[in-house]
């Protein structure tokens, strides 16, 4: 990471931060830490941070909670959540108020800092869900010349985590997926992250083609068929990056 990062971990596990802040500060990004969620409030009210990593179950007031009111305080700066408990009901509040990403204890470092690294980017972040590897390869390759980071999940459930991981721009889903079709794949994905462009793709109209129709009903932006058009699907991604990520468009 060339440039140098400012990080807030708030936890109110003390020696975690510590442990965290260290290995941070290894890769030259500074680091403040927070105890609990009021500190935290009044540390990014005096200073600024180019990301926050927050965990979600804390006492008095939960993370999730301060994230909300943070958001109030610095809405631009992305929030990457952290818990080692399940709590589902905690995660998809914080993602759906956009959180950038929840991540699972013990922190996979690997991971963290591939996500923080996402952070520093406005836009252009796709995840492609297909079980073809030999064309999410091919399309990884020409989408990342063009510029676009791109994340690639091989079923429903590797679809799923990954959307919880990263805030994703533009979501591309397949509708012959295994385990779950790519119209289930879409609504799960949706219901944490509907602020994510999704655009469905198939090669199979006639057995899929009920399945794309209703995931465009129900907010999808379009269907493409393959073999896809790479020139078109460019264009598509340059007309959704125009308009900004998040944001609500007419269909094409």
């Amino acid at each position: 990471m060339p440039d140098k990062l400012n990080i807030l971990i708030v936890d109110d596990n003390e020696e975690f931060c510590r442990n965290v802040k260290d290995i941070m500060e290894l890769r030259d990004i500074h680091v403040e830490t927070a105890n609990d969620g009021f500190q935290a409030l009044e540390l990014v009210k005096q200073k600024g941070f180019d990301a926050v990593l927050m965990d979600i179950r804390m006492p008095v007031m939960d993370g999730v909670e301060t994230f909300k009111k943070m958001k109030r305080i610095i809405p631009d700066v992305p929030v990457i959540m952290m818990t080692a408990y399940a709590v589902e009901d905690l995660i998809r509040e914080a993602l759906r108020e956009g959180a950038f990403g929840c991540l699972s204890k013990p922190i996979d470092f690997k991971t963290l800092f591939a996500v923080i690294e996402d952070t520093k980017h406005k836009g252009g972040l796709l995840l492609i869900v297909d079980d073809d590897r030999e064309l999410t390869g091919n399309m990884t390759d020409v989408l990342s010349k063009k510029g676009y980071r791109v994340a690639v999940a091989h079923d429903g459930n590797m679809a799923k985590e990954k959307a919880r991981k990263n805030d994703f721009d533009v979501i591309l889903i397949d509708m012959k997926l295994p385990p779950l079709n790519g119209l289930e794949t879409y609504l799960q994905i949706r219901d944490i992250r509907p602020n994510a462009v999704a655009i469905i793709i198939t090669g199979y109209m006639d057995e899929f083609g009920d399945l794309a129709e209703q995931a465009v009903e129900m907010n999808a932006y379009t269907c493409l068929q393959k073999p896809i058009d790479i020139d078109s699907l460019l264009k598509l991604l340059k007309k959704i990056q125009q308009h900004g990520p998040g944001a609500i468009f007419k269909k094409p």
